[in-house]
């Protein structure tokens, strides 16, 4: 009698034991399984954010090439030299900026591109256009795009090379569209 109490108080305990280890058990695969959504959802997050700023690089740096294209064919256009010179300095800045886009895309392991999106005719009727208005206000837009774009890659990154770069490249094309206009009014007055 004495032996089947004892064992029946150890099969007990042996049951409570098995029923604790098992909740816990249970809870630990439920909150494994819930860490991994965590970490999941925010390795999601964080891709969708790099894959956000390398789409505003990328389009930045369009931007840029169809500027530095752009003052080529004025700078090779029959126009005064201060205007040869103003122009210039911008597609300088321009290309000192594609410089830095390479630099951090590098990085960043983000793939820009290399020639400008501006179509064959676009580039040819411009070229054989005596008029050196029309490029230089698609000059001036495309300053602008590549300014606001840099803009919203500011407000949208945490990574400080993204910020570094934005905040020069913000500051440059803030100069070349004051130069662009300068260079508008200066074509308008000698017209």
């Amino acid at each position: 009698m004495k032996f089947s109490r004892h064992i029946f108080i150890l099969s007990g305990i042996i049951f409570i034991i098995a029923i604790a280890v098992s909740l816990n058990s249970c809870e630990f695969f439920v909150e494994n399984e819930q860490i991994k959504v965590i970490e999941k959802a925010a390795t999601n997050e964080a891709m969708t954010v790099q894959k956000n700023e390398a789409k505003l690089l990328v389009k930045a740096s369009r931007y840029n090439l169809d500027v530095i294209e752009l003052c080529k064919i004025i700078e090779n256009k029959d126009v005064g030299e201060n205007v040869k010179e103003i122009v210039g300095k911008i597609k300088n800045e321009q290309l000192d900026i594609l410089e830095k886009y390479d630099k951090v895309a590098s990085e960043n392991v983000v793939s820009i591109p290399k020639y400008s999106d501006l179509e064959y005719q676009e580039i040819k009727q411009m070229i054989e256009a005596d008029d050196i208005e029309e490029p230089l206000e698609l000059l001036n837009d495309k300053i602008a795009s590549q300014k606001e774009l840099v803009k919203k890659l500011s407000n949208k990154t945490d990574n400080s090379d993204f910020k570094a770069l934005a905040h020069y490249v913000h500051l440059t094309l803030k100069k070349s569209i004051n130069k662009t206009k300068e260079t508008l009014k200066l074509i308008n007055t000698d017209s």
